[in-house]
């Protein structure tokens, strides 16, 4: 226990470290937090900045986060997938609520696709596909985001885990990330509960 709670801070710290505002105070002069949506991932960045590189410079390093936090925890737990996806938790949870500017933080996104470059790929290549045919029907990003995110768990139930398993680079049993993939999916929601509000309240008016 001691050790899942030590990974979890190890990436929360490293997850919580403010790329994304320091990124657009830099290059514009803006703070990110107070513009847009308020979150300071890449998508935002954009939106705030009108730059592209900007927001591809915000999103990759953020996706770096995820992805030195979940190496980081390989090293000193080689082959240990609870702890590198516990690590992975942290990071998420550092990005979406950081401790240094008042839990404001991003959606975790990135971060999450950084980290699952090393723990599961399988989660991401669903996640995109996903997305894609949200994007087809809603044309909306922040709505596609939502839709993978709920659905990707449950396709991944149905896929036959040998096909799932195939995209994995740590040993693990597939109830395990099976698991793992909900309780990604729980952290990526909460970050998206304005997102979630929204949908409700147009359905609600709709």
């Amino acid at each position: 226990m001691l050790n899942l709670l030590g990974v979890f801070l190890v990436g929360y710290l490293i997850g919580s470290i403010p790329t994304g505002y320091l990124i657009v105070r830099n290059r514009h002069r803006l703070d990110v937090l107070k513009e847009g949506s308020g979150k300071a991932g890449g998508f935002n960045a954009y939106l705030v900045t009108g730059s592209k590189a900007t927001g591809v410079l915000v999103g990759v390093v953020d996706a770096l986060k995820g992805l030195v936090a979940v190496y980081g925890v390989g090293q000193v737990f080689p082959g240990e997938f609870t702890n590198q996806a516990v690590a992975l938790f942290g990071a998420v949870a550092g990005q979406n609520y950081p401790v240094w500017q008042r839990f404001k933080g991003g959606r975790g996104l990135s971060t999450t696709a950084g980290g699952l470059l090393l723990l599961g790929f399988s989660y991401t290549i669903v996640w995109c596909a996903l997305w894609l045919a949200g994007r087809l029907f809603r044309r909306e990003i922040l709505t596609s985001n939502l839709v993978a995110i709920f659905l990707t768990p449950a396709v991944l139930w149905i896929i036959p885990w040998k096909w799932v398993n195939m995209f994995i680079a740590v040993e693990t049993e597939s109830g395990t990330f099976l698991f793992f993939t909900c309780i990604l999916s729980v952290l990526l929601i909460f970050a998206h509960f304005d997102v979630v509000s929204a949908v409700w309240r147009q359905s609600k008016t709709g």
